[in-house]
């Protein structure tokens, strides 16, 4: 009889732990043994607390997370600094379309001549005839904006022409034949000028545009063009979009980190990223090379604290030491400040109380990197003692025995010495310091960097010599959204749990347009797209932890002759409710005698919410819930002591006993 205890010693990664998680691969090699299994809780044996904060995601700008994702920005390219694209009528910038109706003549052009922001404007010149000749914007990747009938939707333009003229702006179809609103915008004067208007279309239309036009002679220039839902489309009046807002929520997410390898980017400063959305400066992203902040940190901020999420933001590690003492006054301090006076300016009286930063997202942490971190770090703990600096590591993909001399780093580095100055820094300065370590879980198990992580945390325990630190992973990867990604992330949470000591773990990617993949990083635990948003299975392993969360871990173990089954029991304070999670991530079902000692349940049935399908099985537009959980009632027969029950291939299942 072989006890598989994928968990039980996980906590000191010592030699049984590799082996169990070995033993669960080669399980899967084999096809997934039908032997029955035996698992037993004991529910009186508490092992330590769980963390609220398991089931976070990450957000970034992959794949247009934020543009086209979370920020309500109906408009793609808003700031005209794409390249230029010929049409009808001349060029304009990339993600938009000229137009031209009637016998109107005339051209456009992109104008570097006293721009806006960044190095171009739109320029549009009515030359004679009759008609209308503008431009056009259907959204992200031109995929079509949507529009609801009688919902007001509110914009701006930043303008300037030479001449007196009329700008129209309207919402269209995706061809222009049908206009469902338009105004007129009376403008005067070579200087910018910022113009507000209210559009509300008179019909729905999930695949229309947004045309800004002349309809007669005159040019006028635009700096920047701004769509978005009223009130009624936006998640407590920011620049959210409402129903994905509300999907995170209802996905159960507890934390939020903000960053990635977004942060690295040369551009990529706080300081862009405050005041109106329009007159912040475009940079050379990471991601995209046209990268606008109207949707940054901040705002970031502002959407975690309305929706209850904790936040953790990560910021530049090459960030100056000033302009990071500046950061914390805003984010936490008082308004006679000189930045907590900015933030009042900005809308937000009180501080944000902001407890975690993250510097740099995988970076190499070497001799090079302390060499930045310290400043920082001072100039952080000197404006608030009570933050802890999160440092931003890579991945581990073999275990560590040895601080000072290992292998299998992703980064490449070889030693901890960089990180034991840091845990020196911290000590010296009686402040905490967490490593932020990456997983890889494409499934449907997670890979070896799960056990290099653990490792990682045993490393840092020789070498911390009292500094107070902590492992978290911000980032569970994988190349995919389907349900082998949903097992492997449902085995590295619970496996966090049972370890213990990571007080954070978050999914990378939280969102992701539908269709867009542009950089490999296929996963994301929503979907959307300009109409609705859905749930792939990774989100809703999220979704079944989080509602099924109870604050302390229990013991239990499974004995097993082949089967790969894992499992993890959790139970609430007063011991009246008992949660038992289990994970096949083998191919044939798997039958279980459950056997839970030092509890009773008063109710007769048990709650079962059970997620199940192939491994390759994902969620569409058209088919949002072909793989969701399975919400049930199960009456066991505990007869001597011992229930049983079949769990499906390839899923994760929750009991719920009361």
């Amino acid at each position: 009889m072989q006890v598989v205890g994928y968990y039980s010693s996980i906590k000191s990664m010592k030699s049984t732990t590799i082996f169990f998680l070995t033993g669960v691969l080669s399980a899967m090699a084999a096809g997934g043994q039908t032997q029955d299994a035996t698992i037993t809780v004991e529910a009186d044996q508490v092992l330590h607390p769980v963390s609220r904060y398991m089931t976070g995601a990450c957000i970034e700008d992959v794949n247009h997370e934020v543009y086209g994702g979370v920020y309500s920005q109906m408009i793609f390219g808003e700031s005209f600094q794409e390249p230029p694209s010929n049409g009808v009528g001349g060029a304009v910038s990339g993600m938009w379309i000229t137009s031209l109706t009637g016998s109107a003549e005339g051209r456009c052009s992109l104008e570097t001549t006293n721009p806006f922001v960044g190095k171009q404007s739109q320029r549009i010149t009515f030359t004679s005839g009759a008609g209308e000749i503008g431009i056009a914007n259907r959204g992200l990747n031109r995929w079509g904006i949507s529009y609801a009938r009688g919902s007001s939707y509110e914009g701006c333009l930043d303008v300037r022409v030479d001449a007196p003229t009329d700008v129209w702006v309207a919402l269209e179809s995706a061809d222009g034949s049908k206009v469902y609103a338009e105004r007129s915008l009376s403008v005067t004067g070579n200087d910018w000028r910022h113009l507000n208007f209210t559009l509300t279309p008179s019909a729905s239309d999930s695949d229309g545009r947004f045309s800004i036009n002349l309809k007669q002679p005159g040019s006028v220039v635009v700096g920047y063009a701004f769509l978005q839902p009223g009130q009624w489309g936006r998640f407590h009046g920011l620049p959210v979009r409402k129903d994905l807002a509300e999907g995170l929520v209802n996905q159960g997410i507890t934390v939020l980190r903000y960053g990635g390898s977004m942060v690295n980017a040369a551009g990529y400063r706080w300081k862009n990223m405050i005041g109106p959305p329009d007159r912040r400066p475009p940079y050379v992203g990471t991601w995209y090379p046209y990268s606008s902040d109207g949707w940054g940190i901040l705002d970031f901020l502002n959407f975690c604290e309305a929706a209850g999420f904790l936040g953790i933001p990560d910021l530049n590690v090459n960030e100056a030491p000033q302009d990071m003492g500046d950061f914390i006054q805003y984010v936490n301090g008082p308004t006679n400040s000189v930045w907590g006076a900015r933030r009042l300016a900005d809308g937000h009286p009180q501080p944000y109380g902001l407890k975690y930063i993250e510097l740099g997202n995988e970076e190499r942490v070497d001799a090079d990197y302390f060499r930045k971190f310290q400043p920082l770090a001072e100039a952080i703990w000197a404006g608030d003692a009570n933050i802890t600096i999160v440092v931003g590591d890579f991945a581990y993909s073999q275990t560590i025995t040895n601080p000072f001399n290992f292998s299998g780093a992703d980064s490449g580095i070889t030693t901890l010495a960089a990180h034991q100055q840091i845990l020196q820094l911290a000590k010296k300065h009686d402040r905490r310091v967490w490593f932020d370590v990456h997983v890889w879980t494409d499934g449907p198990t997670p890979g070896p960097s799960l056990a290099g992580m653990f490792s990682y945390d045993d490393a840092l325990g020789q070498i911390a010599a009292g500094a107070n630190y902590k492992v978290v992973v911000f980032e569970l990867n994988a190349n995919n959204h389907s349900q082998r990604r949903a097992l492997a992330n449902a085995l590295a949470i619970n496996a966090a749990e049972h370890d213990g000591r990571l007080p954070v773990v978050t999914s990378a990617n939280c969102l992701q347009p539908d269709g867009q993949n542009d950089n490999d990083w296929d996963q994301g635990l929503l979907f959307l797209n300009p109409s609705q948003v859905w749930l792939q299975p990774p989100g809703y392993v999220t979704q079944m932890i989080s509602r099924s969360y109870e604050p302390f871990l229990i013991k239990s173990q499974i004995e097993s002759s082949g089967n790969s089954l894992q499992a993890s029991a959790t139970r609430s304070e007063n011991g009246k409710t008992v949660v038992l999670s289990v994970v096949n991530p083998g191919d044939k079902a798997a039958s279980a005698s459950i056997i839970i000692h030092g509890y009773s349940p008063t109710q007769p049935v048990a709650d079962v919410e059970e997620l199940a399908g192939p491994l390759n099985a994902t969620n569409s537009a058209k088919a949002p819930s072909q793989i969701q959980p399975i919400r049930k009632q199960w009456q066991p027969r505990f007869e001597n002591g011992t229930a049983k029950y079949d769990f499906q291939p390839y899923s994760f299942t929750v009991i719920k006993f009361n």
